[in-house]
């Protein structure tokens, strides 16, 4: 292990909830394994309203080139790694690879090896509804041997709404927790032997408590992937 962590680049959160999370637990993460240290990053915060803009929009070749061109000024700032600190952004993954040598730790990546270590092949998959009904994620899954379920509608646009007029604005309510605890047993009553929170928001309300299934957090697994880069030798 390093005497001291690698520089790690962060496209933002992409709400700031999320980026706040990711920056506590990699500092909590590196502190744990080098006493006396937090972890060294480099941040591109993105405006929430511009990015959820753009992705109502369809507009997912403008954010490509966006998040490429941030991640080449992460790598000129020292990044020796790269986060894109979103589920959903990840759909641009191909392209900031593309755009830099150093790696770009996936989130799907580090969530299949959780769920392969758990002994589960079946998941549930939570997230936006650009997550839960775009292909790249449940392909990308399945390349680890792990089928993936999504809630039916109306309940994917249900959550997908809840997400983004409430929980990325801060808001969580008792109801917001109940629809998603209703939504999630819905998809497990399909056969999903496990859940993913494929958005890094989901935990806001719905945590590993309130399922009797193995419950992963992407941006847990995200964080110790990149926790691990850091400190490798």
């Amino acid at each position: 292990m390093r005497n001291s962590p690698r520089r790690i680049g962060l496209l933002g959160g992409i709400t700031w909830h999320s980026t706040l999370e990711y920056e506590r637990r990699l500092h909590e993460g590196i502190a744990d394994a080098l006493p006396g240290q937090t972890a060294d990053l480099v941040i591109r915060h993105y405006n929430f309203g511009q990015i959820a803009a753009a992705q109502a929009a369809g507009d997912w070749d403008g954010l490509a080139e966006l998040f490429a061109d941030d991640a080449r000024w992460l790598v000129a700032g020292g990044a020796e790694a790269i986060l894109i600190c979103a589920n959903t952004m990840h759909l641009v993954a191909p392209q900031v690879q593309a755009a830099v040598e150093v790696p770009v730790i996936h989130i799907v990546d580090a969530t299949a090896k959780a769920i392969q270590a758990a002994g589960v092949d079946k998941v549930a998959l939570l997230g936006t509804g650009f997550t839960m009904r775009m292909p790249f994620y449940r392909e990308r899954l399945a390349t680890f041997g792990i089928t993936t379920l999504v809630p039916e509608e109306p309940d994917l646009q249900a959550l997908h709404d809840l997400l983004y007029d409430e929980v990325t604005q801060g808001l969580v309510t008792d109801a917001g927790r109940a629809l998603t605890k209703r939504i999630t047993g819905a998809v497990l009553r399909r056969g999903a032997r496990g859940v993913i929170a494929g958005c890094t928001e989901i935990p806001m309300v719905m945590t590993a408590e309130d399922v009797d299934v193995p419950y992963f957090d992407a941006l847990a697994e995200h964080v110790q992937a990149a926790v691990e880069f850091a400190l490798a030798d």
